[in-house]
């Protein structure tokens, strides 16, 4: 499978100043704080709004995340920072994905984790995958 095959979104970032660190590099939750950026975007192109979010009352939740460092990035830099469906958990109300931060000259910079579920926002509960999710990623029934 090719990487525009595996690719739902992608996103052009540049390191901002407030992005780095003492060592002027990228800090570590920097990379963290421009995938979170990106996963917004995506949601939102996908129709999964604030107002949707409001309207149905339910909300994106995290559950766990975890980067790989590859290559460090510095301010100025342009990331390109990709969404990409990862392995089903095992379980029908979360979903797992990945994502990719590419340097400018196409390297991976580094590779982010994360398992995201849905949350009734008001019997704070977790909910059922929303459609325009479950459509892209894989979900497992549960057993």
């Amino acid at each position: 499978m090719s990487d525009k095959d595996r690719i739902l979104f992608d996103k052009q970032i540049e390191v901002r100043w407030a992005d780095c660190d003492a060592n002027q590099h990228m800090r570590h939750t920097a990379y963290s704080d421009l995938c979170a950026h990106t996963r917004i975007a995506f949601l939102n192109s996908i129709g999964l709004t604030q107002a949707w979010s409001q309207e149905h009352r339910i909300g994106p939740v995290l559950f766990k995340e975890e980067t790989e460092y590859q290559q460090e990035a510095h301010m100025g830099d342009a990331l390109r920072v990709t969404v990409e469906a990862g392995e089903p958990t095992g379980f029908s109300k979360s979903i797992r994905m990945r994502q990719h931060l590419y340097s400018a000259d196409g390297q991976i910079a580094a590779l982010h984790r994360c398992v995201i579920g849905w949350m009734d926002l008001d019997k704070r509960k977790i909910v059922t995958i929303p459609t325009p999710i479950s459509e892209r990623f894989p979900v497992d029934v549960d057993a």
